[in-house]
Formats: structure tokens, sequence, C-alpha cells
């Protein structure tokens, strides 16, 4: 029944009885009749646990990967895929701050952790990569293993997901359900533990040992179809509040609501859901972050009340002293604000980070002097699209947050890549303390950026006029001279409203592509990157057409790889990543000689150069032939057969998938010619 609880795109439908069967886990859902609502009288007990609370979130995912999961042998639907874009979809809607994915058949299979959103890229390439081609379904003692090392329960808030088509088949009875529950020992109060049955009843003693849990729930999903993640856990969790008049409450309409917190005068205002939402009444000055719980029933008697941690970050946090709180903070495409605070004395700065950055859409890096209690945090537009809301915290080292002033994306502006690249967690000592003095839009540059500057103008003129006397003296390459550091990777791709595309890097920058308007081009090339080369595509009426994706590069949307044929929409961003070799044993052109592409062969004697965007690698031929695969370990290069006739270099052998031409025409150069003092070198299908 879980499917009648998603609209025709997958979002929740706002309807009463539908969504209190989403909220509240069952044991079986097959066409029964619509529950009924709480009693509006009947507001559920609600305490604030005591302690540390956490600040944070994360989700845990066990996901069953024996082969009933693709309808192999005693399975009932190929629902697998599906699966794995719905943990894709609920790591995007809920953006958790750590996710942890277990896999599981006979025994616990993977366990990986991610801390989002900086390993966003290697999440998705994981979860795209995982295969159901296991045997047996160990389920207790692969929870039991799952459980035990959770810990961290004053920092994270966790919800885990017990994912499976089948039934324990573990003969040996290592652990039961009883002892797989109890072994989640660093659980926190608010944690929850969410099994969902995909197409299967749930074993009665497992039902039993949930229901007699504090914290776990069931539900059953009907055969073929697969379960939203985000309506599953609805209800409990961690949210911040920014607006005591719009509170989250995502229950039914007219459902009883109680609130708790250690601060007099936090109250409700309205004590029933309406609308998704309920309101606040706070005391003036309330202290930033304070922690408040908002409880409602649950459908079910024996299952525990729906609970949120809510974080109400109201004011300013007494920690910090804004002294510009005039800065302009509506950023165009590209603008750069610096705010400026003061820390109270006993604020340790040390390890702290801007975050909240919502992946590389915002760039943001702290500045402050080791010793000093005034530093800057400068944010840098890179993409928030125009009327877009942010909010960035700064995370210090003891896990706590401290709330930054809003950002809110403008029209126009252009975005450039970051002249120095940062990551959230970046931080940089000026050379002098923060100037105050006024800047456009509160930004600009330091006097130690401008010197740097200067000094970079300077040093790249000195290397021009340095280019320019070595080709007057004649091409005289040392041999094998190492290529300078590679620029940072390529790790998205952001295919925009405006039918622009931009690359995304590791680092955070996002830098515009010069894409033709029409037909066909390689985005390696064009975008000078060499392991994006190969792959091709044009303009399309709907979209990007995607032409061709080699097989050492994995380019997915969500959790599914791009074909192809696919055409990727306006306003997508792609994950982009070199497979696993087991897909790609062999690397694209170039990218093991560290050239790029294009690459030019230039013949000098019976010295070879190929050069490339990147660097120059030079090659004395010997007697006999020489495969330029072996000289340079390039697999790629393997089959471009040389070798020296005389004073000068004779082609042997050109494979059919590459092509080597003269520069001056597209004429293929033959086995058994000269090479000329410079040709091209690509692939046949360019």
């Amino acid at each position: 029944m879980l499917g009648l609880c998603r609209g025709q795109n997958g979002h929740a439908m706002r309807r009463v009885s539908l969504t209190l069967l989403c909220l509240t886990g069952s044991l079986s859902v097959a066409r029964a009749a619509t529950p009924s609502l709480p009693n509006p009288a009947a507001a559920p007990v609600c305490a604030l646990p005591t302690g540390p609370l956490p600040t944070q979130t994360r989700a845990v995912f066990l996901l069953d990967t024996s082969g009933s999961m693709r309808g192999i042998g005693d399975g009932q639907a190929d629902i697998f895929e599906r699966v794995k874009v719905s943990i894709n979809v609920y790591v995007r809607a809920e953006q958790p701050d750590h996710v942890d994915l277990v896999t599981f058949d006979s025994g616990v299979r993977t366990q990986r952790g991610y801390d989002l959103p900086g390993a966003a890229g290697r999440f998705n390439g994981d979860l795209a990569a995982l295969r159901a081609d296991g045997r047996n379904t160990y389920l207790y003692r692969s929870l039991q293993a799952a459980l035990t090392p959770l810990t961290g329960a004053d920092r994270y808030l966790t919800r885990v997901f017990v994912l499976t088509d089948g039934i324990d088949n573990d003969s040996s009875r290592a652990a039961t359900a009883q002892s797989a529950l109890a072994a989640f020992t660093g659980r926190g109060q608010l944690d929850t533990l969410h099994y969902v049955a995909l197409g299967a009843t749930v074993p009665a003693d497992a039902a039993r040992a949930l229901a007699a849990s504090a914290y776990a729930d069931t539900q059953t999903v009907p055969v073929g179809e697969v379960p939203d993640l985000t309506l599953v856990a609805a209800g409990d969790g961690l949210r911040t509040v920014t607006d005591v008049g719009k509170v989250s409450a995502p229950y039914p309409d007219g459902t009883p609501l109680a609130l708790s917190s250690g601060t007099t005068g936090v109250t409700l205002a309205q004590a029933t859901a309406q609308g998704g939402l309920t309101r606040l009444s706070v005391p003036p000055r309330l202290p930033h972050g304070t922690a408040a719980l908002l409880c409602a029933p649950s459908a079910r008697a024996d299952a525990p009340a729906r609970r949120v941690l809510l974080r109400l970050n109201i004011g300013t946090d007494p920690a910090l002293s804004w002294l510009n709180p005039a800065a302009d903070r509506t950023l165009a495409a590209g603008e750069t604000v610096n705010l400026r605070y003061r820390a109270a004395p006993d604020l340790n700065l040390d390890g702290a980070a801007v975050e909240g950055l919502n992946g590389t859409l915002l760039e943001g890096v702290l500045e402050h002097q080791p010793g000093s209690r005034e530093f800057t945090v400068r944010l840098t537009n890179r993409g928030v699209q125009p009327g877009r809301i942010l909010s960035p915290s700064l995370a210090l080292a003891g896990g706590r947050r401290l709330a930054l002033p809003i950002i809110t994306g403008d029209e126009g502006g252009r975005v450039v890549a970051a002249v120095n690249p940062v990551g959230s967690a970046a931080t940089a000592t000026p050379a002098s303390p923060v100037s105050s003095g006024p800047v456009s839009g509160d930004s600009g540059r330091s006097a130690a950026g401008l010197l740097a500057a200067g000094l970079l103008g300077g040093a790249a003129l000195l290397g021009l006029l340095f280019v320019f006397w070595r080709r007057r003296r004649g091409r005289r390459v040392v041999p094998a001279a190492p290529v300078s550091a590679p620029p940072p990777a390529v790790e998205g791709l952001e295919y925009r409203e405006d039918r622009t595309l931009a690359l995304v890097t590791a680092t955070g920058d996002v830098s515009s592509v010069k894409m033709p308007l029409g037909g066909a081009f390689d985005l390696g090339q064009i975008a000078s990157v060499p392991h994006l080369s190969g792959f091709r595509a044009e303009q399309h009426r709907d979209g990007l057409s995607i032409i061709t994706v080699p097989a050492d590069l994995e380019v997915s949307q969500g959790a599914r790889l791009l074909q192809a044929g696919d055409v990727v929409r306006p306003g997508t961003l792609l994950g982009v990543a070199v497979a696993r070799l087991s897909r790609a044993p062999h690397p694209p052109l170039g990218s093991l000689v560290g050239l790029g592409l294009p690459l030019r062969l230039l013949a000098d004697g019976v010295t070879l150069h190929v050069t490339g965007p990147y660097g120059d690698h030079a090659f004395t031929l010997g007697a006999g032939i020489t495969d330029l695969g072996a000289a340079f370990q390039a697999p790629a290069l393997a089959g471009v057969r040389v070798s020296s006739s005389g004073p000068r270099v004779l082609l042997a052998d050109v494979p059919s998938h590459l092509r080597l031409h003269r520069s001056e025409d597209a004429a293929p150069l033959r086995p058994g010619t000269y090479l000329p003092p410079a040709s091209e070198l690509t692939f046949s299908n360019d």
C-alpha cells in the first residue's frame, strides 16, 4: 500500500488517512481499511531526554544483497535497483550528516561510512556499484553486526533502515531477533529503527522483538513495490527551526501535539498539526540553539510516539558578536561577502569549519589568526539559484554548531572557478588582521591576495618569454620532464536551467564550459580534462543528449548510470567518477601519460615528442619497432608502433580505434609512411 502514499512524481500526498498509514509501520497493509485518526484529546506524554543531545543526523541502511532481491531463486520480484534509487532519494531529501551503508547476505558483506556532503560522490558511486548476487539471508547475524559498532549518541540522531525481502535462514542460530536489537548498546534516546519487509511478511519472532523494543517499527510493502523511505521515517528525527511561526509537524491535520523543553516559556501556540506545520511561543532573548521535543501519537497502540528534536536557532548566538551586520548577503553568481565576528573568550576556533554549504553551491572559508578572537567567514556564490536560501553554520571541533546568517541567491553575475581551491573545512591564516574598510558587497581581496596575484602574473609573463625563447632556439625538450600538479579532478557536471554546462571539482570549484550550441562535442577536449575524454554529447530539443560514455567513466544521475541515448534535463547535477577496474581495465587515451587530449606527435629526428594540454613527453627511438603503449605505459596507446629509419621516424602500424593525421589536414597517415614534423592522434570516431 505504500505505493498509494506517493503522488505521480513520488512525492507525499497530504491526505489524512494515507499519510497516517505511511507514517506508521504495520505488519500488513494489503488493501486494508483506512485507519482512524488519534483521539484529539490524547496528546502523547512528551519528555525531553536528559544529558547531551545530538546536533547531527545519521542514516544507516542495512540492505539485503541476496539474489532474491533480483527475483532469483525464491525471490518474487526484481526490485534491487529501485530500492537503491529509494535510498538515494532519501539521502538527497533528508541530507543526513553521515551515512552508513551496510550490505548483507551470508553475513555482512560490506560496511562503509560517508561524511556528507564531502563524500557524496563516493557514496553515489558505491551505491550504484552494488549487486544483488549473494546467497542466503543471515538477517539477525548481520543486523547484530551492523548495530554493535554504532556509537556517538551525543552527536548523532540515528535512523536505521532494514531493507529485506526474506527471512532469516541462518541455521547456526548465532543470533536472534532479540539479540540483534539488543546489540544497539550505543543507541540514543531518540534513535529509531525501521524494518521494511519488501513483498514478504515480517517473521513472527522479529515482529515480537520489534514490538517489544522502545525504538523500532515495521512496514510491509506489496510484492514488486519499493518504499518511499522519507515516508517510512517521517515524523521523527532532528529539525532546525528558524521561524517559530512555521515549525515542521509532518502529521495528519488535527493530530494532537505535545512539546517539552528545558527552557521556560517555550510552549505550543498551536495544539494540533495543520498543513504539516505548527507554531511555537518563545520568550524574548531565547538562547540560540535551545532544544525542544515535539511529540505526536502513533496510529498503533503498541508503537512509540513520534518525536522530533527541535533546535531553535532564534536570535543571535551569544558566543558570537557580528561586527558588520549591514553586510549585503544577497549574492549574484560569483559574488562574495565577508562576515566579520568577534568570538566569546571561551570559544575555541581551532579546527572550526564552515558547513551547511549544500555541496558546491556555496563556498565558505574561515579566516582567523591564531590567538585572535576576531575572524572572518568568506562566502562565495558558486551556483545558488536566484531566490534560493542557504543557512551556513560554523562547526566547532567539539561538534557544536553556531548558525550564521542566511545567504540568498540573486540574479545576474557569473560563476568562475575559485583561485584557491578550498573545501568546507578549509582554514586560512591571513598575513594581516582582517580589514574593516569598505569593499564592494563587503567583499574583496586582501593585500596578500593582490600581492600573490601580482607574483603569479609576473611568473606567467616570465614563463611566456621563456617559451618564446625556446621556440626561437628550436624544439629541444628535456626527456620525460615532470608535469606540474594536475588540475583538481572533476567529480560533477551541472547542466543548468539556461542550458549551459559547468564542471564541479572535488574541491568545490564550479567553472563554466564553452559548449557549442549545435553539433556533437567531446567534453574532455573542450574542457581540457583528461579523464572526461571520450564523453560525447550534443544539445537536444529536450536537454543534453548523451552520445557516448566511455567504458572507463561512470556518469550518474542519482543512483542511475547514464548511457548513450539518455537525455539530461536542464537543472540536473550529474556525478562523475572513474569506473572500477572490473569495468574499465584500460584508462582513457592520454590519462596514464598524464598529458590530456588532444595528443600531438612531434618528430624531431629519431626523438618522438608526445604533447598534450598538460605537458610533453620525449622518447628517443632505439633499434627495431617501438610500441608507444609499452613505451609510455599507456594501454590506450597500444598498437601505435613506430621505428627509426635513418634520421626519420617511420610509422609501422595504427590500430583501428585510433586515427593519426597531419596537423595541417585531416588525411590519415598510413603505415609505411614517415611521420611529418607534427601530427595529431585522436579516436577514430571523433
